[in-house]
């Protein structure tokens, strides 16, 4: 158990650099959000690129950020009614809850594939005109962020384990 819960930190660690990965990428979103309302009411226009390039950071910060609430325990439930529960249970609720999260996002992954490959067999970007080149990358983004995702789960259900066999959690 001491080696799954070696494992399951260094999938924290990863989750935690994903993270700052997500939190520069909002600081970015928030000052290309500022250019583009500067654009569109000072200007008079914003490029048609710069406007796409609010989603292409959009989707990689909340694919990424479901995997840190993961980690930081902020994902949804009903608390009223799990706080009530003995520890034992809760810990058994949340090891349950980790591992169909982690089969979800395994699926999720299973049925992504095609989309992504499609983008990227043929290198997918805007069809407008001024639009990013890139939009193979941004789906591209979709496997990866659900396996940072049922890693993260993992992590999570071994913590649970642990703590259901009194190793702590």
């Amino acid at each position: 158990m001491t080696r799954a819960l070696a494992i399951a930190d260094g999938i924290d660690r990863l989750t935690r650099l994903a993270g700052r990965l997500a939190a520069a990428l909002l600081l970015a979103l928030v000052a290309l959000v500022f250019f583009n309302v500067f654009g569109r009411y000072v200007i008079g226009g914003s490029p048609v690129w710069a406007q796409e390039l609010e989603w292409h950071l959009m989707a990689p910060i909340a694919l990424l950020g479901i995997t840190v609430l993961m980690l930081e325990n902020g994902h949804v439930r009903v608390d009223m009614v799990f706080e009530r529960l003995p520890e034992r249970a809760r810990h058994a609720l949340d090891l349950f809850s980790m591992l169909v999260g982690a089969v979800i996002a395994l699926l999720l992954i299973k049925y992504s594939l095609g989309f992504v490959d499609s983008a990227w067999s043929i290198r997918e970007g805007s069809p407008d005109p001024g639009g990013l080149p890139g939009r193979w990358l941004l789906k591209g983004m979709i496997p990866v962020a659900f396996g940072l995702f049922a890693l993260q789960c993992l992590a999570n259900a071994i913590r649970h384990a642990a703590a259901l066999r009194g190793r702590g959690a």
